[in-house]
């Protein structure tokens, strides 16, 4: 004899706790090639692991700005990691790039670390804004999955952005202190 359960509930657990698991992979494989192209791009490794660590720091940060303003993630919202990791990674790009830049032309650590604040923030800002404004226009669909989606990634967006100035900045200063 085989018992099982049936009905709307029932299918509505199932395809949330698939959708959790494959986006729980997908998360991982993109935050995996995003390292790749870092240390790919940036041909090093130390600085490509403080931006992921960075935005490690922000998916965290995230998540508990998810658990405070929703309380839940639907088969939507599951996918907010996975759009964090593509969207939040290009702050501490932009930031890290104009760091080495200054320190190459033979700045040391604290001026190349202000100017680099100073002069790409406002770029970075403005992107992190305007992204966000755009998710957070989600949340007038009459679609709780979406306009949940749109608070969570709305919100998520803007503490990566948070992270570049306060954690990256900070995370560089310790590893680059003795060069």
């Amino acid at each position: 004899v085989a018992i099982g359960l049936t009905g709307i509930p029932v299918l509505e657990s199932d395809e949330m706790r698939r959708s959790q698991s494959d986006m729980s992979l997908a998360s991982l494989i993109s935050f995996g090639g995003v390292g790749l192209l870092l240390f790919l791009g940036f041909r090093g490794i130390r600085h490509p692991l403080l931006a992921l660590l960075m935005l490690l720091v922000g998916l965290a940060w995230s998540l508990g700005y998810a658990t405070l303003f929703v309380g839940h993630l639907n088969i939507l919202s599951v996918s907010f990691t996975a759009i964090l990791v593509g969207l939040g990674i290009d702050f501490a790009i932009h930031y890290l790039a104009r760091y080495l830049e200054l320190r190459h032309k033979g700045l040391s650590l604290r001026p190349a670390l202000l100017r680099t604040s100073w002069g790409v923030g406002t770029g970075i800002v403005t992107a992190a804004v305007t992204t966000s404004l755009a998710f957070f226009c989600a949340t007038f669909t009459s679609f709780l999955g979406i306009a949940e989606l749109g608070v969570i990634a709305g919100g998520g967006i803007l503490l990566c952005c948070v992270t570049t100035f306060v954690v990256l900045p900070a995370l560089i200063a310790i590893a680059d202190r003795k060069l």
